[in-house]
C-alpha cells in the first residue's frame, strides 16, 4: 500500500460510523436502488454520479459496503465542516486550477485497488438541462489507471423519493480518444437519466 492510499484509508473506521449514521436518515428520503450489482466487488472503480442536490454523495456511499472516496472542492475542506470530511475520506480538490496533486492522489488510490467518487460535471447542475457538459478527470484516470467506471444517476428529492440507477461497469481502452470517452460516459448517463423519468 502506497503511503498516499495509507494517509486516506486511515479513515475507513469513521467513514463506516458516519455511513451507518447517515443510513436512518437516508431511508426518510426513500431511495429505491436499480443496478447496485453493477459496482464490482473488488477492484479499482471510478464512481461517476450526476450532481443536483447536496446529498447526493450520499447515495454513491449507501449503495455499496466498500468505501468511496469522493473528490471535494477545497471549499469544503476550508469550511466549518471540514472535520466531517476529512474524516469522510475525501479528497480536496482545488476547482480553479489543474489540481494535479489531488489527482495523483486520486489515481494512486486507484492504483492501490479503491473507489473514488467523482461528479463528472464539475460542479452542481443548478440548470433546466439533464446533465451540464462533462469534465475530463474520469475518463483520464480510468484510462491511466485502468480503473473501472461505473455511471450512476440519482433523482428525485426528499418530497418525491430518490431513485438511483446504476449501470454497467466498463472500461477505457488506453489508446481510445478522451474527448470520445468523455462524450460516451455522458451519452451513457443522459440515457439513464432521460429513460428513467
Amino acid at each position: 500500500m502506497s503511503s498516499v492510499t495509507a494517509d486516506y484509508v486511515k479513515y475507513e473506521p469513521s467513514y463506516k460510523l458516519i455511513r451507518a449514521f447517515l443510513f436512518p436518515v437516508a431511508l426518510s428520503f426513500r431511495p429505491k436502488v436499480h443496478g447496485k450489482e453493477n459496482i464490482p466487488a473488488e477492484g479499482p472503480v471510478i464512481i461517476c454520479l450526476n450532481h443536483r442536490y447536496n446529498p447526493d454523495p450520499a447515495w454513491a456511499c449507501l449503495v455499496t459496503k466498500r468505501v468511496v472516496h469522493f473528490l471535494a472542492k477545497k471549499e469544503l475542506h476550508e469550511s466549518r465542516f471540514r472535520v466531517f470530511f476529512r474524516l469522510a475520506g475525501t479528497i480536496s480538490v482545488d476547482r480553479q486550477a489543474h489540481d494535479h496533486k489531488a489527482m495523483n492522489e486520486a489515481e494512486q488510490m486507484l492504483r492501490d485497488g479503491h473507489v473514488i467518487g467523482i461528479f463528472p460535471e464539475g460542479t452542481r447542475n443548478r440548470t433546466d438541462e439533464p446533465l451540464l457538459p462533462f469534465k475530463y478527470g474520469a475518463v483520464r484516470m480510468a484510462q491511466k489507471t485502468g480503473a473501472s467506471i461505473v455511471p450512476m444517476i440519482a433523482k428525485g428529492t426528499f418530497s418525491t423519493g430518490v431513485r438511483i440507477y446504476v449501470g454497467e461497469a466498463y472500461k477505457i481502452n488506453e489508446e481510445t480518444d478522451l474527448t470520445a470517452e468523455n462524450e460516451k460516459l455522458r451519452n451513457i448517463m443522459l440515457k439513464m437519466y432521460t429513460e428513467n423519468e
